[in-house]
Formats: C-alpha cells, sequence, structure tokens
C-alpha cells in the first residue's frame, strides 16, 4: 500500500511540474531552516521507518531533527505506537514526520490524515498514560490538497474491517466447534507499550 502512495506521489510531482507547483511549508511546524536538507539513506536499524517504500530521506526532518542520532533516539519511542495497530495509516502519518520522502520540498501530511490518526489512537495512548503530543497537532498540517499526503486507508478501510470481521467470526466458530464456547474475552496488549518516552 505504501508503494502505492509513494507512485501516485511521484506521479502528481512528474504531472504538475513540482517545482512551479509546490508551496513552501517551511516553518509550518515552527520556524524555518536556512541550510539546504540533505538525502540520506532511511537506516535498517530504524524499525519505525525502514521499508515504508521509499529508501532516503530529508534531514533535517519535518520535526526539525538535525542529525540522524536524533532522529533514531526520537522514532524508537513511537514504534510501539504501531505495534498497538490503533489505525492504519499511523506507520504513514509518523514516517512523513520522521522520514519524510526526499524531494526538493517538503510534503507534510495532510491534517485528514492527522486528525483519522489521532481518532484511531489518541484513545489508546491515554489509556497507557500518554497525551496525544503538541508535535503531532493536526492544525499544524495543510488541509487537503494534491501536494499532502493523505489518508491510504480511506477507502479500503471498511473492506477490512468487513474481512477481518468475518475471518474472526469463522475461526470462533471453528475453534468453538472444536473446544465448547470460549470462556474469556482475551488479554489485554499492556505488554505492547513497555517503555516509550512521554
Amino acid at each position: 500500500m505504501t508503494q502505492r502512495w509513494l507512485a501516485a506521489l511521484l506521479a502528481v510531482i512528474a504531472t504538475c511540474g513540482a517545482r512551479a507547483h509546490f508551496s513552501d511549508w517551511g516553518g509550518l511546524l515552527g520556524g524555518g531552516r536556512p541550510s539546504q536538507p540533505t538525502c540520506v539513506d532511511i537506516p535498517r536499524n530504524m524499525s519505525l521507518c525502514h521499508g515504508i517504500g521509499y529508501h532516503q530521506m530529508r534531514l533535517p526532518n519535518l520535526l526539525e531533527h538535525d542529525t540522524m542520532a536524533e532522529v533514531l533516539q526520537q522514532a524508537g519511542s513511537w514504534v510501539p505506537l504501531l505495534n498497538v495497530r490503533c489505525h492504519p495509516d499511523t506507520q504513514l502519518f509518523v514516517c512523513s514526520l520522521f522520514s519524510p520522502v526526499c524531494l526538493d520540498r517538503p510534503i507534510y501530511p495532510c491534517r485528514s490524515l492527522c486528525d483519522q490518526v489521532r481518532q484511531g489512537c489518541e484513545g489508546r495512548m491515554k489509556t497507557y498514560g500518554f497525551p496525544w503530543p503538541d508535535m503531532f497537532r493536526c492544525d499544524k498540517f495543510p488541509l487537503d490538497n494534491d501536494m499532502c499526503i493523505a489518508s491510504q486507508s480511506a477507502a479500503t478501510t471498511e473492506a477490512i474491517r468487513s474481512l477481518m470481521q468475518g475471518h474472526l467470526q469463522l475461526q470462533t466458530r471453528e475453534h468453538q466447534s472444536k473446544t465448547g464456547p470460549a470462556l474469556s474475552k482475551g488479554k489485554r496488549d499492556n505488554h505492547l507499550w513497555p517503555h516509550a518516552s512521554r
């Protein structure tokens, strides 16, 4: 799915004349930078975003982390959010900020993408005692247009939910036919958020 997003983004850039069409969102998150960003490989040990569908990112990133050491340290705190699977676009949203695709101009996540991920994840974060962070405040991001990163799951979320419900119902019926009715609701996922920093 991420590769389709990247291909679509690159197609839009190629057909629209990217340099003329981009509006510079520099400073959107609190000030611009006088130095030019550089392209660096996304390292293998950046488990949050390695393998997302592109290989190079901008540095400084969109959260104004200047060094790869800083990016790795900060990004590592967000891996547990992916593990709780609170929204299908969580990785897309978080990586668009921590390891943005390396283009001439920054491409920010659309406000609607932020809103959707926040709606799916904020309650889960609160369960573990973590507020939605200011650096992910959705009103900082651009309204939807063809030059921001939009949700990739909007069209497929309902289909996935339907498939998962059917699969779970089938599994439940198979399990009950072998073992009898289920006796417990299942385990909570408290072990998934072991040591994220606030």
